[in-house]
């Protein structure tokens, strides 16, 4: 019986994902790659599903189902990861006025609670209190994605070809840097590339990229269990602007950093803590700069604002191994299905939330 065939541009994770999706719908997938190996956003962000940051809704739902895909596939493909939540500290009374509010307003929802100062120690952060979320999962994308791809040609028979970049679709016909190859439907997952395949149907949706800072730290001999954030997420994620109650401590924040640390707004930063992997080490981000092409430049005051940010939650000394710089792409919605041609489907996340909503957002334009 001959399998209807499925080609998928891109091998970060929405591509494995969209991948992963159609193989189990009876599909003979394809994906291609234009590099060596996928060194996109996927690889260069966190490796945390996150549910908290996401709003009640549409985006909240495609979080949690995904964490419940995640949560059976990464026991498959043998890739480390964690199901320990995340921690949101305030670290001043502002912050805790947000946090308190948030509670309050969405806690049932989110299954949320609030943690005094002295439950912070036992997670080695500095604070007058926090919430805490169960619903993060963690996971080391740098190792993860590679072995999602192996496990879904190894299981899934699905056939990869790394380095090879196509140049255009003229369906039964893909175009591409090492011949033309015949399918039947085409998947676009391209990342923060849309103008190489049909920008035309990108053009109307005011995507730009977003450019962001990053750093990896030695493990500085603790054991972190949830994912820690301060209240700046809370001026970050659209899930704490959700709600009219939460305006004005929010506006008062705002304004307090703005006053104390204007850097830290015009920069975009905000904190994320995430240990990693067997050895311990820590993710730590990021900045936010936004444009139609992101300078190449990093400036070196946003990496000193992280780091110092880091050391003042864990208030200790800590050592950079390696840094670096995310894309991904960003637009009004957190997410595009466009089909600027027939049979041709293309998914961006606009919103930086791949790991957090692409095994479920596969599933449902798989069984569309």
């Amino acid at each position: 019986m001959n399998r209807p065939k499925l080609a998928i541009i891109g091998a970060g994770v929405v591509g494995l994902m969209h991948a992963l999706a159609a193989a189990r719908r009876g599909y003979a997938v394809t994906v291609f790659e234009r590099d060596a190996q996928a060194v996109g956003a996927s690889v260069r962000n966190f490796g945390l599903g996150l549910s908290l940051g996401q709003p009640q809704g549409d985006l909240y739902e495609l979080a949690q189902a995904s964490r419940r895909i995640w949560l059976d596939l990464l026991p498959a493909t043998h890739s480390w990861h964690k199901a320990q939540g995340s921690l949101t500290v305030a670290r001043n009374a502002a912050e805790l006025a947000v946090l308190e509010a948030f509670q309050a307003e969405h806690g049932a929802a989110y299954g949320t609670q609030l943690l005094g100062a002295a439950r912070l120690t036992e997670h080695h952060a500095l604070g007058l209190g926090g919430l805490y979320s169960p619903s993060e999962i963690a996971l080391d994308a740098r190792r993860t994605i590679p072995a999602l791809a192996k496990w879904l040609a190894k299981c899934h028979d699905v056939i990869f070809h790394y380095g090879t970049q196509v140049n255009a679709i003229e369906l039964p016909r893909v175009h591409t840097s090492r011949g033309v190859f015949e399918t039947e439907q085409v998947i676009i997952c391209a990342g923060h590339d849309f103008q190489t395949l049909y920008p035309q149907a990108y053009a109307p949706l005011g995507v730009r990229r977003c450019a962001l800072q990053m750093l990896r730290l030695a493990n500085p001999g603790i054991q972190l269990g949830p994912a820690l954030m301060t209240g700046l997420s809370a001026l970050h994620y659209g899930s704490f602007s959700q709600s009219p109650a939460l305006a004005e401590p929010l506006a008062r924040l705002r304004e307090q950093v703005r006053r104390n640390r204007p850097a830290v707004l015009e920069h975009g930063v905000h904190l994320i803590i995430q240990q990693v992997g067997e050895e311990g080490e820590l993710i730590v981000g990021d900045s936010h700069h936004y444009g139609e092409t992101v300078s190449p430049f990093k400036p070196a005051e946003v990496e000193d604002l992280l780091l110092g940010l880091a050391e003042g939650l864990l208030n200790r000394p800590l050592q950079v191994l390696e840094r670096w710089q995310g894309i991904y792409a960003s637009g009004p919605r957190a997410y595009e299905i466009l089909k600027p041609a027939d049979g041709v489907t293309a998914v961006a996340i606009t919103a930086g939330v791949g790991m957090s909503i692409a095994p479920a957002l596969a599933e449902r334009v798989l069984a569309s």
